[in-house]
């Protein structure tokens, strides 16, 4: 069972050594070892789209963008299936939220679990929805 949502943000920083911070090493480690994380199926196309962006800035090379989705391959981490639109697209409103970032909060408040993320938006969202932030 899953004891957390993380978001692309988490992710990237990982890729990115100037992105890395105390917060997103624990989450990394976290993940690396026994807890299982679980994101929407969005998440892999971010993660995707970060690395891409950072090859065509010249922030990381092929060979480490494609180590770094292998290495991706090997964490405890699931994505979850279809949310209901509608219920996104409210959920976005209602917090002054992309429907991305959306995404991510309504898995954490449909399966009850704590967030990681770093987007301070959305962890003001997740805080006023009475979702945990996830802490190492």
């Amino acid at each position: 069972m899953a004891a957390l949502v993380i978001d692309a943000s988490i992710a990237s920083a990982w890729c990115f050594p100037d992105e890395r911070t105390d917060y997103t090493h624990a989450v990394f480690q976290a993940v690396s070892s026994s807890v299982e994380a679980v994101a929407p199926h969005l998440w892999a196309y971010e993660i995707r789209n970060s690395l891409l962006i950072g090859l065509r800035r010249g922030r990381i090379s092929k060979p480490d963008s494609e180590d770094f989705l292998a290495a991706l391959n090997e964490l405890t981490l699931q994505l979850s299936g279809r949310s209901s639109y509608d219920e996104l697209f409210k959920l976005a409103d209602q917090h002054g939220l992309t429907v991305y970032d959306a995404a991510y909060l309504h898995l954490a408040v449909r399966e009850s679990l704590p967030l990681a993320s770093l987007d301070g938006q959305l962890i003001r969202a997740a805080r006023q929805a009475g979702v945990r932030i996830f802490q190492p």
